[in-house]
């Protein structure tokens, strides 16, 4: 008996895993109530904004001393409430990073079980201050787990830096993109407030073009380049 011809393959749509990263150490505590704030308005916008949120998929993950889930990648109409943030304790980087992955290799299983077509990862790091992970080069094991290029999932990176974050860190954490607040806004919660519009307007307009669109620029931020070695 011949084999059946095949008339096509089942209709998947596309969808992006987003990975908003927050620094939440003590350093971040006058900007608590301001996270908290714009973690509503970005929950709200996709809850808003249906053709957002079905491309977007969004966690948000929290570190200081250790990393932790704040929300994990869920249907937005499901979340009953939406945690806050804390912040206190060290900026510790390869906890986070390990996190990230972790939660990486979860999320895109349960989103390919459901039938999705997973694009390649993106994550978002807002951070106002240098890793303070011993040993002191700790961080870069950290890196090196996110950008593995033998891990088939391995995510484009953009960071977000301001106060006293470290450039180096920056920019060989990212895969993407790298920005550094400058000039009046460097330790302001202009900046963070900043940072957060860039990475929202970023969802919305990856969502209208069903792929990652980072900004070339943002107003007050430098762009770092990506192959800083000291």
């Amino acid at each position: 008996m011949s084999a059946q011809p095949e008339f096509g393959t089942p209709y998947k749509p596309k969808g992006l895993p987003a990975y908003l990263v927050l620094d939440t150490s003590s350093s971040m505590q006058r900007f608590e109530t301001l996270l908290n704030d714009t973690l509503l308005h970005v929950y709200d916008t996709l809850f808003t904004h249906p053709q957002v949120s079905e491309f977007i998929h969004l966690s948000v993950i929290s570190f200081n001393t250790d990393a932790h889930v704040v929300t994990p990648m869920t249907d937005i109409e499901q979340l009953q409430n939406l945690p806050t943030v804390t912040c206190s304790g060290a900026t510790n980087f390869l906890p986070m990073c390990r996190l990230v992955r972790e939660q990486i290799d979860h999320d895109i299983e349960m989103l390919s079980s459901a039938s999705i077509a997973v694009l390649r990862p993106v994550v978002f790091l807002l951070t106002d201050g240098a890793p303070t992970d011993r040993p002191v080069d700790a961080w870069q094991n950290g890196a090196d787990l996110l950008q593995d290029a033998s891990w088939k999932r391995h995510p484009h990176i953009v960071t977000y830096g301001f106060g006293g974050a470290s450039e180096l860190v920056l920019s060989k954490l990212a895969t993407a993109a790298a920005y550094l607040a400058e000039g009046d806004m460097v330790s302001t919660g202009e900046a963070l407030s900043a940072a957060l519009a860039s990475l929202l307007n970023s969802l919305v307009a990856s969502a209208k073009v069903q792929q990652l669109q980072v900004p070339q620029e943002i107003s007050e931020f430098k762009t770092l380049p990506l192959d800083l070695m000291d």
